[in-house]
């Protein structure tokens, strides 16, 4: 798994904050980032926007199935039919899903209210986001082992070996692993 990361849409790599949001609305960002990247057709890209709303993910997600990646989305639905789409084409990032992880997280992101706090509170995504991922990864190794393969996953390196096993890992799939490390 490869980080495929669009400088600035994060939020708290770029000054002032609020660009991310900006970025993630700029029509052509998704095609230059995936053309430059080194996804090839076969792989799987996973794309994650809490409302699926904007023109990153959409055209993440479009490009990316034109290319011939598979997608799977994490999103929540319901902010398809509590909000408008910013894409021209009026869709939302679960519209251009293989496969679409539905967070139920509520539009806005607030799980708590209080009468002495004017707005709601305490966003669920981020936990939520995890989890899910976190079920991806074990149903993805669980699987592989079913099929006689073995997964490769990486050790903690506070465990006893954990380096030297993950050196192997890492020297294994060295031209599918484009991180640094």
């Amino acid at each position: 798994m490869n980080l495929l990361a669009v400088p600035g849409v994060v939020g708290v790599d770029v000054m002032p904050a609020p660009l991310g949001s900006a970025l993630e609305r700029v029509d052509g960002l998704a095609s230059a980032v995936l053309d430059s990247s080194p996804l090839r057709v076969g792989d799987a890209l996973l794309i994650i926007s809490l409302s699926g709303r904007n023109a990153l993910p959409v055209e993440m997600a479009m490009h990316a199935r034109a290319l011939g990646v598979r997608v799977i989305g994490v999103t929540s639905v319901a902010y398809a039919s509590e909000t408008k789409s910013r894409h021209a084409s009026g869709t939302y990032l679960k519209d251009h899903c293989d496969l679409v992880l539905d967070s139920k997280i509520a539009v806005g992101d607030a799980e708590l209210t209080l009468d002495n706090v004017p707005a709601p509170f305490a966003p669920a995504s981020t936990v939520v986001t995890s989890a899910l991922l976190q079920a991806v990864m074990a149903t993805t190794a669980a699987t592989l082992a079913d099929r006689g393969l073995e997964p490769p996953l990486l050790r903690s390196g506070n465990v006893d070996g954990g380096h030297d096993w993950n050196g192997r890992v890492m020297e294994r799939y060295r031209d599918r692993i484009f991180y640094r490390h």
